[in-house]
């Protein structure tokens, strides 16, 4: 097995609590980034939402996209025309987890997207670029941080192959969950087609999904979270809470969810929140009785064939 060398350290102003001291040493082949703002105390917490944003950024590094997190967890996502669009996107969705939270985007943020976000209380910024005048906006009115990406955003995918956590037991070690959709594995498991429109939110949802800590529920409209719902005991209350969040935004949306619905609860739940599509894994036990289900509910079924259950951010 290779090993792991830890060499310089840098010393955080805290740990997840102002009890815990916290270090951060830089690892091999890992981001290259850039500290634009006079702040370059970065805390502990900053380093998790950076970390999540980027992962889902680099998912969406040939287009136009906005991500937001918050205590470690993804908050809201967009794609957009513009990068302004998908960041309008974001405050339609989710305004309150802009406040001290932290944003990201895979394209240049111009001036005249700082003036808007300079108006929101945002702890962090990263993006791939600012423009000269964008940057010099930002730190000159704002007190958020501001980093830049130097690296390609796409080489941020599978740039660590372990997966490594500390347990009392020992460590435990997996490869990284690199899944990806495949022809051969999207298929659309019920007799109702999906539209055009709905089968990309459905890649985008499952995107998302990847990213979320199970059991999880991703609800997708335009390309655009309506509801995020993760670490919720089991999946048809993750799916009955992001049907609230989303309201009526649930209509003819698509509900992601990161592994196999096996209860009906689950199906009841979408089928009031007037679901139009469901991406699943398939292949379990009840699956037969899912798909017969959502048929009957004129609600398009895709299978992947794929879970992404993670258990331990």
């Amino acid at each position: 097995m290779e090993s792991i060398e830890i060499n310089e350290f840098k010393n955080l102003p805290t740990g997840e609590n102002i009890n815990q001291i916290a270090v951060l040493s830089e690892i091999p082949d890992g981001i290259d980034y850039e500290i634009l703002s006079d702040n370059a105390d970065l805390e502990y917490i900053d380093y998790l939402n950076l970390t999540k944003v980027v992962e889902v950024l680099a998912e969406f590094f040939d287009v136009n996209a906005a991500a937001l997190a918050k205590d470690a967890k993804l908050s809201s996502v967009a794609l957009g025309s513009s990068t302004e669009t998908a960041f309008e996107k974001i405050i339609e969705n989710d305004p309150l987890s802009l406040t001290y939270g932290t944003i990201g985007f895979s394209k240049e943020v111009t001036i005249e997207l700082a003036m808007q976000i300079k108006a929101m209380n945002i702890k962090n910024i990263i993006s791939t670029n600012f423009s000269k005048e964008a940057a010099e906006y930002l730190q000159k009115n704002t007190e958020m941080n501001i980093i830049k990406i130097k690296s390609p955003l796409q080489e941020v995918l599978g740039f660590n192959t372990k997966d490594i956590k500390v347990t009392p037991f020992g460590y435990l070690i997996q490869e990284q969950n690199q899944s990806k959709l495949t022809k051969s594995s999207f298929k659309v498991a019920g007799k109702v087609k999906p539209t055009q429109q709905q089968a990309e939110d459905a890649i985008f949802a499952w995107k998302l999904a990847k990213y979320t800590t199970s059991n999880s529920a991703v609800i997708v409209k335009d390309l655009a979270s309506k509801a995020i719902v993760q670490s919720i005991g089991n999946l048809s209350d993750a799916v009955e809470s992001a049907m609230d969040i989303a309201c009526e935004n649930s209509k003819d949306a698509v509900l992601a969810v990161d592994g196999v619905i096996e209860n009906q609860e689950v199906i009841n739940a979408a089928i009031q929140g007037r679901i139009g599509l469901i991406i699943e894994s398939g292949n379990g036990i009840n699956s037969q009785k899912i798909v017969s289900l959502t048929d009957k509910y004129n609600i398009s079924l895709i299978h992947t064939g794929i879970r992404n259950y993670r258990y331990w951010r």
